[in-house]
């Protein structure tokens, strides 16, 4: 027997059917669109409200998002710079700096030199600012034409149109309701944030067997070669010339301080890195790793002494033989796994512990080298 015809809906049976249901997701999101276009949580057409961001950490692919917002408001602190200082909260940034009203941290993953021209005068911009935490990781080596997945973020908000393509999902659009309600874009499940996203279940370097073995032998290998010299010199690091030096002249002319911080580095990571292949570390050379880190400071003295602010300082995190010398604090080979850590190295900068320059960065330069070498023969010697 055949299947009774179906007719308005309703066939032989009495059994209704709903095609409306269909149409359900599209009616969620067009709600969810009108609500962001009516919050404008990421301040994308610039004469919104200026939305208050949340105590707590933010996702890692949600901060880039929020960066025209936290520029768009007064700050007298601005810290920049990568994964490497990215769970420095604004907290420890008060607690060092401890006459900072509003600093900010707009750090985020692995900042690269194209990205500046979306960020750097976002930055220029920003009222009441006093001093600029600059980090020079070494991403900014690269000489790629190529942006962060931040700087895509940055370049596609700029470019578009306010309502950016229809990018954003479900949890803007619920976070935007909560800053409508209560002046803060936030989510429930983004406070439980202890540590930025890519930190999550990270343990002690120490803990690893294979870790300890490979740098071990790292060590072994490569003891006769790791101080040897590299073909970096300055003019391989455009990011100097094209980025820093207009920025820092930009920031002179304001009296804004600049603080041009190299990050902590545990020492392992100069016999490690050498053999370690791209994409990795596809921002340096091939080759060694120290001479290439001892370039980069030297170049970045250069381009502070081109400008001449007095108040600027290029501080070296990495001198602090304490930190970078205890493979126990990191998780990996770039970063610190304890709040205490950054802390401390908030700390190092508003005291200006370690600042080096034309003066004295030979003499820096010999006592690293006495440090990680130091460092080394001991580590074999456990």
């Amino acid at each position: 027997m055949s299947d009774a015809p179906v007719t308005g809906g309703i066939d032989a049976r009495g059994n209704r059917g709903y095609p409306g249901l269909v149409f359900l997701p599209w009616l969620f999101a067009l709600v969810a669109f009108w609500i962001i276009v009516a919050v404008d949580p990421y301040h994308l057409r610039q004469d919104g409200p200026a939305y208050r961001f949340a105590d707590h950490l933010y996702p890692d692919l949600e901060w880039p998002r929020l960066m025209r917002l936290a520029t768009a408001q007064p700050h007298d602190l601005v810290l920049l710079g990568g994964s490497t200082v990215l769970p420095i909260s604004n907290d420890m940034v008060q607690q060092a700096f401890p006459g900072t009203r509003s600093p900010i941290n707009l750090s985020y993953l692995s900042p690269r030199p194209f990205d500046m021209p979306w960020i750097l005068p976002r930055i220029e911009q920003v009222t009441g600012l006093e001093r600029v935490i600059l980090v020079m990781d070494f991403t900014l080596l690269d000489t790629s034409p190529r942006r962060s997945y931040t700087g895509d973020v940055l370049q596609s908000m700029a470019t578009t149109n306010w309502s950016h393509r229809g990018d954003f999902g479900l949890s803007t659009a619920v976070a935007s309701l909560h800053a409508f309600a209560t002046g803060t874009y936030d989510l429930g499940l983004w406070s439980k944030r202890a540590v930025p996203d890519f930190m999550l279940g990270g343990k002690p370097l120490t803990e690893s067997a294979a870790d300890m073995q490979r740098f071990r032998s790292a060590v072994a290998r490569h003891a006769d070669d790791v101080f040897a010299k590299s073909r970096l010199t300055c003019s391989q690091i455009p990011y100097l010339q094209r980025e820093l030096v207009p920025f820092l002249t930009d920031m002179a002319n304001k009296h804004v301080a600049v603080d041009l911080v190299f990050p902590s580095l545990p020492y392992v990571i100069y016999y490690d890195w050498i053999d370690r292949k791209p994409p990795f570390h596809d921002t340096m050379l091939p080759g060694p790793v120290f001479d290439q880190m001892i370039v980069f400071k030297k170049c970045v003295i250069a381009a502070r002494d081109q400008v001449g602010a007095d108040n600027d300082r290029v501080i070296a995190l990495d001198s602090n033989a304490s930190v970078s010398g205890d493979l126990g604090l990191y998780f990996d080979t770039i970063h610190p796994l304890s709040p205490e850590t950054y802390r401390t190295e908030a700390r190092m900068i508003a005291n200006g512990n370690e600042t080096i320059s034309a003066a004295n960065i030979d003499r820096h330069e010999a006592d690293l080298r006495s440090k990680v070498a130091q460092w080394a023969a001991q580590f074999e010697a456990q």
